[in-house]
């Protein structure tokens, strides 16, 4: 005899597939300074949003807040949680780096003076140094200087070779093309360089 069986589906499942939050993260200024200086990393807003800090592969303990205050070098990122879901993403990193200890200085006793400063990207450098027996200057001789001058975002805007006679120089820099910001300036004499702040409006 032939035989049949009955034929059932079982009732349906909607899957409901939650949508990681946005994670991105943003540098309030140059992401390059001296030892004592720091920046501020600020990730985005958003409604049930968490945060956790990232210096590498090692969350950053007690650091959940929407930002972050770097103060020494490390690439950082955060992760972004939807606190309803859990679901997450990471961000892009940043990269920070320290390339001189506080107080660097060129050689001596070293005064590096930006003027006007705000500017609107023309402005006088004055560079006054103590004379040493070590120092390059001695006795008139001229010696070079380094010049550099970088974005917040840590890019080379500007670079140039200053002549300086007896550890005084002066020069006029003029900046074309420029957006408004912060930016760091670089002296630097062989191992030894300072840095000073110079806000564009």
């Amino acid at each position: 005899t032939a035989s049949s069986c009955d034929t059932a589906l079982s009732a349906g499942i909607m899957v409901n597939v939650q949508k990681n939050p946005p994670a991105n993260i943003t540098a309030g200024g140059p992401t390059s300074f001296c030892a004592g200086g720091s920046v501020v990393l600020t990730a985005n807003a958003g409604a049930g949003l968490s945060y956790q800090w990232y210096r590498g592969a090692n969350a950053i303990a007690g650091s959940t807040s929407i930002t972050y205050t770097a103060t020494i070098a490390g690439n950082y990122k955060c992760r972004v949680t939807k606190t309803a879901t859990g679901c997450f993403k990471t961000s892009n990193n940043i990269p920070v780096t320290v390339p001189c200890k506080a107080g660097d200085d060129i050689y001596g006793n070293t005064d590096l003076i930006i003027y006007p400063n705000p500017n609107n990207g023309t402005f006088n450098l004055s560079l006054i140094t103590s004379i040493e027996a070590t120092s390059p200057f001695e006795g008139g001789k001229r010696g070079m200087i380094s010049l550099e001058i970088y974005n917040s975002l840590g890019q080379l805007m500007y670079a140039k070779q200053l002549n300086s006679t007896d550890g005084i120089l002066n020069e006029t820099i003029e900046l074309n093309d420029v957006s408004s910001g912060i930016y760091i300036v670089r002296i630097m004499n062989g191992e030894s360089q300072i840095e000073q702040k110079l806000i564009i409006e």
